[in-house]
């Protein structure tokens, strides 16, 4: 007797599209996010990703009227992390201020959207050179740098054995490449190389940032990672991201 084993792979939809944006700089580019919130097609949006720098400079009550405008064309869930002007120091008055919203803190969480099991790590960045500012002004920046990694690997590590989806959402860029525009001898400053290694290693999905405002190239893939730059004033819209599932159907014969 012969016992076959046949494993195909096969591709399946369950139609997931992520909504995403970062760089609002409430109220800067406020009346631009509302313009943008109105050509989306919502009703196609499982979830909507802010990625960081919602607000201007630590204006915490900003993030209540970008939310309050927001909620007039979405009421499906809200996953945000803080980019470098949601300061430290404000981080729980936003978290008070907007608790419908699910914080990503340096931390992952698993949703179940349209019937797959999406992981999500949150995470502000890391830059392959911190900023003059930040070199004067927050001790031991590298090293918070280089736990953040690695508190980034281990976490999608744990997420990649859970979900059917992996998405990094990172406020600083996690690649150089969407960084074009930009003025090349700052790119250490804007994001990091280090961290595309991650998303190899891992097998992350898809990987979301911002702060890039002058980026020319809003997408790439990096080995089997979509890579995308959200940024509001790059883009001059919310970007719609549509996401398909993969799996495999095995039987025997």
């Amino acid at each position: 007797m012969f016992i076959f084993l046949c494993v195909e792979e096969v591709s399946w939809r369950n139609d997931l599209r992520i909504a995403a944006v970062g760089d609002i700089h409430s109220p800067r580019y406020l009346d631009l996010y509302i313009s943008a919130l109105k050509d989306i097609s919502w009703r196609d949006a499982e979830i909507l990703i802010f990625a960081g720098d919602v607000i201007y400079k630590g204006s915490v009550n900003e993030y209540r009227r970008v939310l309050d405008h927001t909620k007039k064309f979405f009421d499906k869930t809200i996953v945000s992390i803080f980019g470098n002007e949601e300061y430290e120091s404000v981080e729980e008055q936003l978290i008070e201020l907007c608790p419908e919203i699910i914080w990503l803190r340096e931390e992952g969480r698993v949703f179940s959207l349209n019937g797959i099991r999406v992981g999500i790590w949150g995470t502000r960045g890391v830059l392959d050179r911190p900023t003059r500012w930040q070199r004067r002004n927050i001790p031991g920046i590298y090293t918070i740098y280089q736990k953040r990694l690695r508190e980034m690997f281990e976490g999608l590590k744990r997420l990649r054995k859970t979900c059917d989806v992996l998405i990094l959402v990172s406020h600083y860029a996690v690649t150089y490449e969407t960084l074009e525009g930009e003025d090349r001898r700052i790119w250490p400053e804007l994001g990091s190389r280090r961290v595309e290694r991650i998303l190899a290693e891992i097998g992350v999905d898809l990987a979301i940032h911002a702060h890039a405002h002058r980026s020319k190239v809003s997408e790439v893939k990096k080995g089997a990672t979509r890579i995308f730059n959200v940024s509001l004033p790059a883009l001059q819209k919310i970007s719609l991201i549509s996401l398909e599932k993969r799996g495999l159907l095995q039987y025997f014969g």
